[in-house]
């Protein structure tokens, strides 16, 4: 009797530790994440015209930044679930932070570019999002899809306040200034957040979603009833095995085998490039349309702001009917909002096509989520940091591209219809994709 109802009790008595870490990974995007990922849209016009650069240059920053992660993505990933996460997270929050004061100081280009690329990239590459969405693919399975999203949701939320508070420091402050105060709050405020993180359910004798774990259960009982301390051990050290093994985990081997490793990646791929080169130039795109910039930052804010609830919503969905066709519907919508954007004219028309795009916002973390879907909880950021190299690859190119193709024609149309027909592809790409199997050892 008391065995069955133990981990009910436990339930019932406190809050699952892992919607602790999910208030920790949301707190973190929300600001830390918000200010690396999103910010440096604001940064892109100031920049470019304090150094005396073209838009292609400053883009370069950001691309060679992608390059710098595409590189230690397999590092950062095999050493999340090497070392846990607490010192990879705080020391990356840091390096940002500490990052972010030094660019502050630099007045040309080239040294602009070592700093952003060799600091502020680098730190940010073992913090934020990645390392988040780890963390909670190892904290949750039955509820992995509503809880990458709520995490999505705050950094979007974070963009929707954060965004047009950047512009306003940049534009009354100056970007050297708003610098400053950037890597202040991420050393003083995101920083300590880190310390919330804890290497897994098993670690603390759960279950993942909650609950206490079988094994550790039944050690707990050998050790009031016995002098079983050798017996303990063994099982104590069986525990992450014999829990992960229960979803099908697979390793990184296994999972580079299966073609739905690489369907993934391809589709992941197509997404990132377009996600990332228009969000990066999202501002100037709507100032080239006649909007001032601090209008352009409150109209992003604003799409961050629509896409919260979006996202929550698509992330409960998930859950019950499959992401893989969720996926294809949201990115299939964002494609109609770059083609509506090149057909309309005017402030709100934009807004409206610009809502579209929530789209590709929502399915950002349904994108995550499918990762642990596939192939498990015990090597996640290890896979998924094996995907970094390709999908950076793009991250390069796209919005050095874009840049270039608008300081030679003074228009991003083409920018827009080509991300049009990368979108689309995407969707397709995603309707295919089917559950990994793992090849026999003969084959």
């Amino acid at each position: 009797m008391n065995q069955t109802r133990s981990p009910r009790r436990s339930r019932m008595q406190g809050v699952y530790y892992g919607w602790y870490m999910l208030a920790g990974a949301s707190v973190m995007n929300a600001l830390g994440g918000t200010i690396v990922w999103q910010g440096f849209a604001v940064f892109f016009i100031p920049v470019a015209e304090s150094l005396g650069i073209a838009y292609w240059q400053t883009s370069l920053a950001f691309a060679l930044a992608r390059a710098e992660n595409g590189v230690l993505g397999p590092i950062t990933g095999w050493a999340l679930d090497k070392f846990g996460y607490i010192p990879l997270i705080l020391s990356g929050t840091l390096i940002t932070g500490f990052g972010y004061i030094l660019l502050s100081r630099q007045d040309t280009y080239i040294a602009f570019l070592l700093v952003y690329v060799c600091v502020v990239s680098i730190g940010s590459s073992t913090s934020f999002m990645q390392a988040t969405t780890a963390a909670l693919n190892t904290w949750f399975i039955r509820y992995r899809g509503l809880v990458m999203s709520i995490n999505s949701a705050a950094f979007r939320l974070g963009g929707a306040i954060v965004i047009p508070l950047l512009s306003v420091g940049v534009i009354n402050l100056g970007w050297q200034t708003t610098s400053v105060i950037v890597g202040i709050i991420l050393v003083v405020a995101i920083a300590p957040v880190s310390f919330l993180f804890r290497r897994s359910p098993e670690s603390m004798g759960l279950k993942p979603d909650g609950g206490i774990s079988y094994t550790h259960m039944r050690r707990r009982i050998r050790e009031r009833t016995a002098d079983t301390n050798k017996t303990s051990q063994a099982v104590t050290a069986d525990t992450s095995q014999s829990d992960a093994s229960s979803e099908g985990d697979f390793t990184t081997k296994q999972a580079l085998k299966t073609p739905s490793f690489w369907i993934l990646v391809t589709a992941t791929t197509l997404r990132i490039s377009v996600h990332g080169t228009i969000f990066l130039h999202f501002i100037p795109i709507l100032v080239s349309r006649g909007e001032a910039q601090q209008t352009a930052a409150n109209l992003v804010g604003a799409i961050s702001l629509a896409a919260v609830p979006v996202i929550i919503f698509t992330g409960y969905i998930s859950d019950r009917v499959g992401r893989p066709l969720m996926l294809t519907f949201l990115y299939s919508a964002s494609a109609v909002s770059l083609l509506l954007i090149t057909l309309v004219e005017g402030t709100w028309p934009i807004f409206l096509a610009m809502l579209l795009f929530v789209g590709s916002e929502a399915g950002s973390s349904l994108n995550w989520a499918i990762i642990g879907d596939l192939f498990g909880r015990a090597r996640y950021a290890t896979i998924r940091g094996m995907m970094a190299p390709i999908y950076n690859a793009a991250l390069i190119v796209a919005p050095v591209a874009a840049g270039y193709t608008f300081d030679r024609l003074g228009t991003y149309q083409p920018v827009l219809i080509t991300g049009t027909i990368l979108m689309f592809t995407a969707a397709g790409v995603f309707l295919i994709l089917q559950p990994a199997v793992k090849r026999s050892r003969r084959a």
